[in-house]
This record gives structure tokens, sequence and C-alpha cells, in this order.
């Protein structure tokens, strides 16, 4: 497996998840790639403008010598072991990583122009010549060696991510080398996503103690440099003198924080700001702005109901095929006011399935896979076989934040007899509700955010390891021959065999019904003045401003 490209690579970014990965569910967050590159559908059904653009280069040929960026929440450091959440929307325009995801989803160069995975647990890495940090130094393998390290250390919120490396060397100044302690088909990603981004290792050693916070900031390589850190206000950057894709069309960033989407459309209706790169509500958000300015791009995160499988009445397989048969996806899409993208019917979305296969291949395993369209009358029959044939009564836990959402279930679910008292809890309260552990866990539905484009993503809700405290199996489902699945998953590097066991996987659940997958979720920006170019799911790994384009 190698790949030494050099031309042209059009652009592919990601919106971050509003809580740490493996370590909390998404809240209104999106990322992944949609049904096709660029598909998005902003005011009038109007597709997001696609460009294509080699490394580095900005796609736009218009001087800014300002851009004013909204960004809901605040930035506390700029630190990228530490950092997540609304940090993502700034870190990414001035730290870079490896490699790209390309609309295709292959991997393409950045900072590596060519990569290769010499054995099943060994991947080895170019770095591109002339590329210099924003003091000027050079970036060099040792500089890359020591970020993913960092990321790998006790305390990281990066550190799931490198789970199977053993050891990082830099043999030569523009070599990397990474060997894992076991195969993993998904670690070839890692490079290109925003939990991989390098920054230099002599800055971070004379700051260690206060690396990536106000007054002492960092030194990376991306087209922008950091001058200033608010953490309660947000952002300055200005255009990096010694980037290696020469000189960005925009001159100065400057990014507010907002507490809500109502305050940032003011601020955008105002001329406060030009643009807003993550939308939470659309709907809400184009009404406050007085008019509809805000871009919608389906993502292949998935939102999904929940059920605890260890807990009566949720562990007779009836009960949740009833559920699953009762929820009408059209009605809950509607409840989320254009925050949701496509109805999905599989935990893994069918984007993620695509490197693994042809078209037609792909297509005929997802036609295999059962599904449950809504039926009223299939839901009473298949309650009827259950241990509850009239019904019963319970608590559905959901975020404020979707609440919504949660309302329509509930009123959905009572159509067949299942009683459910919605309990709305704050954010950070639901989190701990979902990863304290197995006897924690409600029934909920939550939305998965930020992934990379493998299949295996999702199995962070999935199997043993991940229902211990901490973890994001939510729905408690750890039959053994789904572990083994999704351990075959990882270790098979050959795409048709791993295409057969996401397939077998995707049966089993679709058996099972731990989760009831609702719909993709969705990627939302505003602005009059411009657009972002290749705007999909990978948007926010990388330096996307380069995208920034005048309508």
């Amino acid at each position: 497996m190698k790949s030494d490209v050099n031309g042209p690579a059009r652009r592919r970014l990601s919106r971050p998840m509003a809580l740490a990965v493996a370590g909390a569910v998404a809240l209104g967050a999106a990322a992944c790639t949609d049904n096709s590159p660029g598909a998005g559908t902003g005011k009038a059904g109007a597709a997001v403008k696609e460009r294509t653009v080699g490394p580095g280069k900005s796609v736009s040929d218009q001087r800014i010598p300002l851009l004013k960026v909204g960004i809901l929440g605040q930035v506390p450091t700029l630190n990228p072991k530490k950092g997540i959440g609304s940090g993502l929307y700034t870190n990414t325009l001035g730290l870079e990583s490896l490699l790209r995801v390309g609309p295709d989803g292959k991997l393409e160069p950045w900072l590596a122009t060519s990569w290769k995975q010499t054995s099943a647990k060994v991947y080895e890495y170019t770095l591109r010549k002339g590329v210099k940090f924003s003091d000027g130094k050079p970036l060099t393998s040792a500089d890359v060696k020591f970020s993913w390290d960092y990321y790998r250390t006790q305390g990281s919120r990066r550190s799931h991510y490198y789970a199977n490396v053993d050891h990082i060397e830099a043999p030569d100044k523009r070599t990397v080398r990474v060997t894992l302690t076991q195969p993993d088909a998904s670690f070839k990603y890692t490079p290109a996503m925003f939990w991989s981004v390098i920054f230099q290792k002599k800055f971070h050693q004379e700051h260690e103690k206060d690396f990536g916070q106000p007054g002492t900031l960092l030194v990376a390589t991306g087209p922008w440099k950091f001058d200033s850190l608010n953490p309660t206000s947000g952002v300055e950057l200005s255009a990096n003198p010694h980037y290696w894709g020469g000189k960005p069309a925009i001159d100065k960033i400057s990014v507010k924080s907002y507490a809500n989407d109502n305050s940032m459309a003011l601020a955008l209706r105002s001329g406060e700001i030009d643009l807003s790169p993550g939308v939470g509500s659309p709907k809400a958000f184009n009404s406050t702005a007085g008019k509809n300015i805000v871009t919608t791009v389906a993502t292949c995160a998935t939102t999904f109901f929940s059920m605890p499988t260890t807990k009566q009445p949720w562990d007779d397989v009836h009960v949740r095929r009833a559920a699953a048969y009762a929820i009408n996806r059209k009605d809950v899409i509607a409840s989320t006011q254009g925050r949701a993208g496509a109805p999905l019917n599989t935990l893994i979305a069918p984007e993620l399935m695509r490197p693994l296969g042809s078209k037609e291949e792909v297509g005929k395993a997802l036609d295999s896979i059962p599904v449950y369209e809504h039926s009223i009358a299939k839901a009473k029959a298949e309650l009827k076989k259950s241990k509850v044939p009239n019904g019963f009564s319970g608590t559905y836990v959901i975020a404020t934040s979707t609440a919504a959402t949660g309302e329509v279930i509930v009123d959905q679910l009572k159509k067949i007899g299942i009683k459910l008292k919605l309990e709305s809890v704050a954010d950070s309260a639901f989190t701990a509700r979902l990863t304290g552990g197995p006897d924690t866990r409600p029934v909920t539905s939550s939305e998965t955010g930020a992934c990379s484009p493998d299949p295996s993503w999702d199995s962070i809700f999935l199997g043993k390891a991940n229902a211990a405290k901490g973890g994001l199996n939510i729905a408690n489902y750890t039959p053994p021959e789904v572990d083994k699945l999704l351990a075959d998953g990882l270790k098979t590097q050959e795409p048709k065999q791993r295409l057969q066991i996401y397939t077998d996987l995707l049966k089993r659940l679709g058996k099972d019904v731990p989760y009831v997958p609702l719909y993709a979720e969705g990627n939302h920006y505003a602005s009059a003045k411009y657009d972002i170019a290749g705007y999909d799911s990978y948007w926010m790994n990388g330096p996307w401003a380069l995208n920034v384009v005048a309508k």
C-alpha cells in the first residue's frame, strides 16, 4: 500500500465533536462524508462550491485583508493535547497534519508527500521538503515524532487514537516510522485527522508548563500563525510569512466566541462577523439573521436511539424491534429544525463502507442488511411477542440541546404502549450518565460526532471493552461474536474481506437492534458574503479558511 502524490488535491476537512470523542458523546455536532462530495444545500438548494486545490494553496485569488469569524463556545487553550470542541475551529488554521482525506475517501498528501505501509504493523512517511514553522525554523521528523508521542501520553484527549502504537521513530530528518502493537487497518487515517496535527518540538520544550496558553501560544506550520488568545473572547491570527504553500489570500483572521446561535446570528446580521463555520440550529439562525444564509451538508456521522440491552424490558429483542418499527425518521428529522441530514438505517453510515469495494459491491452488501421502516402495525406485532405485550413505562434521558427530538420519539413510542417519561438534563450531566458505567446508562438518543473515514469508527459504541466505565457502548451490547468481528475488522487489511466483516456486523446489529439509527448529522456554516469551497465531512481537519471564497 503506497502513495506518492504531489499533484492537485481537493480539500476535505471536518467539524469537531461538541464533546471529547472516546470520553463523551457529541451533542449537536457533526462530521464525516456526505452522499456526494460537495453535495450540500443552502438557500434555494444551491450546491456547495467545489474547488480543486494543490496542497497548501488557497482556492481564492481575491485578497481578504481581514476575515471576521464567529464560533460557538470559548477557546480555553491552543494546546492540541487538551483542546477540544470550539478550539478545533481555530487550532487547524495554524496546525497541520501529514495527510488529508480526499473526496473519494482516499488519503492525499499534505505535510508528507509520500507514505507506505511496509508491513501489517509498520507505516512510513516522507515529509515535504522546505516546510518551515512560523518562526522560520524547518520542520523535521523529530517534530512529528515528538507531537505524536505527546498525544499518546496519559491525560491526553488524543491518546485513544494511538492506543495500538508501540513506538514512533525518526530515522532521518524527513522520515517518520510508526510501528503498531498489532495490525490496525484504521490507523492509516490517523495522520490525516485533527488529532494528529504537528507543532514545534523546541518551542514546547521551552514552554512546557504554559504551552498553548494565553501569552505563550504555540509555533506550528499552518498558513496562519497565532497572535493572541483570550479564553473569554477569542483568537487573533495573521498570515504565516514562512508558509510552505505561499502567502494565503486572507491576511488576518479574527475569531470571536459566542454563547449561542442567536447572539452569533445577530453579530453576523450587524456585520460584527463575516462568517460562522459552525451553526447549531440552521432554521433559528436564519430567522435571527433575517435571511436564508445557512448552508447545510449531510455527513456520515450518525444520530441514533439507544436501548440498554442488559436492563428489563429492553433486554428483550422484540421490545427493541418494536421500538425500531415505531420510530418515524421523517418526523424525527423535522424536529431538528434543519440540523439533521438524510435518514439512516445502519449504525455505520454507508459512506464509511465505500472505500471497501466498488459501488456495486458495497450496494449489494448494504441491501442485505435488515432495516426497520416505520410501521405501527409491525411495531405492535413485535411487542406482542415480547415479555411485555401490553406495553410498559420507563424513563428516556436526553440532553437539553436535543430535547425536541426526544419529545417526538416519546410520542411515537406511546402509540404502541411504550410510555416513556422524558428527562432532559444539561449536556455535562448527560455525558456523565452515558459514560458512567452499565448501571447508569439510560434509554437515550445521541449524536456520534466527528469520525475518521473508516467503518471501524463506530466500534466505539460496541463491544465489551467499550461497555466499561468511561466507554461509549451506551447500549451495553457485548456479544462475543461482535467483539470478534470488531477485532477482525482491524486485523484484516484486505478491503473486500473487511467489507464482508462489516456487512456481517451490520447484519448482527440489524438482528439484535441495540441502536436504532435515525439520521446523518449535518454540517452547517453561515455567511452572506462568503462560501467555504468543498465544505463537507472533513472540513475541520485542516486550515479550512484556505477554502473561503466570495459568493
